[in-house]
């Protein structure tokens, strides 16, 4: 099957079999009815127009699509997927309200069940649609219009959630949202949407994990549309975790209030192909928003993180802080742009991107990049990458560590100053748990409970 540049936006024209995919999948997907219809249909002709960024769209350039834009993906529908162990990735019952998908299925067994009240809302996708709790169209409908993955989900939308809290209330546990991919080795397609609505003086904490497993086939095409009302707070964390096959495309699009507070951390262990782009917009004074990351790759893994945050109004604070470990023949990118907006003088604005290379055949392609029209501003921008420090190396051998474990302490503690981050101490443990199982020598520093 060919693909066509479309002549103006230098995409690519999705492969023509999507329109019976989508002609077929429909009447299986959640609210596929009424409104809930025409928005899905009005969502996949805008895909057909966008299709994929094609290998000289800018913010593309270091992660082409390759197969994926080739690829008609087929929802994952009643393929005969495994099993997964899913249990070793839940926060405890009493810690948390719990969302689990398995290939884009609701888990009914381990979810907790709807919660709907006037101060908060935490339903999946399809008690959403099918109890009329939000309009179709302000839930599927796309968040860049420019972004043919974000039509393609709003079409083919088959899992996620709509968190919703109302002004001068909190969330009464963390909400856990769950996703574990497994057992596909056709080409499938899982597509989450999330929606979060925080009202003024509202606070959440969301944990959210995805776990790659045995899914050589699958695409988590995921699109996460979220407002930060004034005075609101919204602590996030991601984990992504799991085998080095798993294909992961997502967005996270935010706008934030007057002295709202959002604490972002996200870490990257597992999948093949990811790439987690983070579009978020300062739009009142006093907001406060961090963004930590971190990136471990191996042989086989291509990592992209992409951010772009933007100032649009006086007297705010933004923050990116994220750290990549590679290994083998990995690659990885990151972009992370600040746009100062010509009425946010007094904006403090920082970025830094810090690699560790542990092999001469990894590669990291990192951009940061300041774009600013205010002249009242403090902002900073910054990437290294190196290899172990040498003389650290020798400190800790002439200390009685043998090579293995010394530069596994190294990089551990390199990595850990993020990790760190997390809000959820659950996540917390079962992200350094997973990284001591990726390093050499891992084992010992179990045993010494780092």
């Amino acid at each position: 099957m060919t693909i066509e540049r479309a002549p103006k936006n230098r995409n690519l024209r999705p492969p023509e079999s999507y329109a019976g995919i989508f002609a077929e999948a429909l009447a299986d997907l959640p609210g596929a009815e009424g409104h809930a219809l025409a928005v899905r249909k009005a969502q996949f002709e805008k895909f057909e127009k966008i299709g994929f960024p094609g290998p000289k769209v800018e913010t593309w350039k270091y992660s082409p699509l390759g197969p994926i834009a080739k690829t008609a993906f087929q929802p994952v529908g009643d393929a005969t997927l495994g099993d997964p162990a899913a249990d070793a990735y839940l926060l405890p019952e009493s810690n948390a309200i719990r969302l689990v998908f398995i290939n884009g299925d609701l888990d009914p067994g381990r979810s907790d069940g709807l919660v709907s009240t006037d101060e908060v809302t935490i339903a999946s996708l399809g008690d959403a649609l099918g109890q009329n709790l939000i309009d179709a169209g302000q839930l599927l409908s796309e968040c860049a219009d420019d972004r043919g993955f974000d039509a393609l989900n709003g079409a083919f939308a088959d899992c996620g959630a709509v968190i919703r809290v109302s002004a001068g209330q909190a969330a009464p546990k963390p909400v856990q949202l769950l996703f574990v991919s497994t057992g596909s080795q056709t080409e499938r397609m899982i597509n989450p949407r999330i929606v979060i609505e925080l009202g003024d003086g509202s606070s959440v904490d969301l944990v959210e994990t995805h776990v790659f497993g045995d899914d050589a086939g699958l695409l988590t095409n995921l699109v996460t549309r979220c407002k930060v009302g004034e005075s609101a707070t919204l602590r996030h964390d991601r984990l992504q975790i799991g085998n080095v096959q798993g294909r992961f495309i997502g967005r996270f699009d935010v706008d934030l209030g007057e002295e709202a507070k959002l604490v972002q951390t996200l870490a990257t262990l597992g999948g093949g192909f990811v790439r987690n782009e983070i579009a978020a917009r300062l739009n009142g004074t006093g907001i406060d928003a961090q963004f930590n990351g971190l990136y471990l790759t191996r042989t086989g893994q291509h990592i992209d993180n992409m951010l772009q945050i933007d100032h649009t109004a006086p007297g705010s604070v933004s923050d990116q802080y994220y750290k990549g470990v590679l290994d083998g023949r990995a690659k990885a990118a990151f972009a992370g742009k600040i746009h100062v907006h010509q009425a946010a003088q007094q904006t403090n604005a920082y970025q830094t991107n810090n690699n560790l290379l542990l092999s001469p055949d990894a590669e990291i392609n990192t951009k940061p990049e300041l774009e600013i029209y205010a002249d009242d501003v403090k902002c900073s921008h910054g990437a290294t990458a190196g290899e172990l420090d040498e003389r650290e190396l020798f400190y800790l051998r002439s200390r009685g560590l043998d090579p293995e474990t010394a530069r596994t302490m190294l990089t551990f503690a390199f990595a850990d100053e993020v990790l760190e981050r997390f809000a959820s101490p659950h996540l917390l443990e079962q992200a350094k748990r997973e990284m001591l199982r990726w390093l050499p020598g891992g084992d010992t520093l179990a045993d010494m409970d780092v």
